[in-house]
């Protein structure tokens, strides 16, 4: 004889190995309704974990990501001169050591050197317009440094 077997809202007569067959699949539908269920909140879990408009990752995906991730773009290095603006004074070329006037536009440490000794050999500038005899120190150089020497 067949089993009668309530589904949804109709009674269904089966035979009775059959009956048993739906319980059964019955029963691996609602474990895997389940695990599905499980994966569905463990989803919604990962996402609300992650920022706003990125995808969850896996760990090697997430390493070649930051690999090729472009590199957060540095403010760009005041100059020279922008340092000399900013700071609102003149190096006095009559006492400023070679390391102070290096702090001038385009005067790295031989040039800052040469003035320092030339300043040493001619007991002090008498003008600004006198750096240009100091070797390395040319008409350009001299107009872009005057706004910030002083004597």
């Amino acid at each position: 004889m067949g089993r009668q077997i309530l589904r949804g809202e109709e009674k269904v007569v089966v035979a009775a190995g059959a009956a048993e067959e739906m319980e059964m699949v019955g029963q691996n539908w609602r474990r895997i309704v389940l695990a599905m269920g499980t994966l569905m909140v463990a989803g919604m879990l990962t996402m609300a974990a992650t920022p706003a408009g990125t995808a969850p990752q896996s760990g090697e995906q997430a390493q070649a990501a930051s690999a090729k991730a472009p590199k957060k773009a540095k403010a760009p290095k005041a100059s020279k001169a922008d340092r000399l603006k900013a700071s609102a004074k003149s190096i006095n070329i009559n006492t400023a050591s070679a390391e102070d006037l290096t702090a001038l536009p385009r005067i790295g440490a031989k040039v800052a050197q040469r003035i320092v000794e030339y300043r040493t050999a001619h007991k002090g500038f008498k003008s600004v317009d006198e750096l240009r005899n100091v070797k390395g120190v040319g008409p350009k150089l001299l107009e872009g440094i005057k706004p910030y020497v002083a004597l």
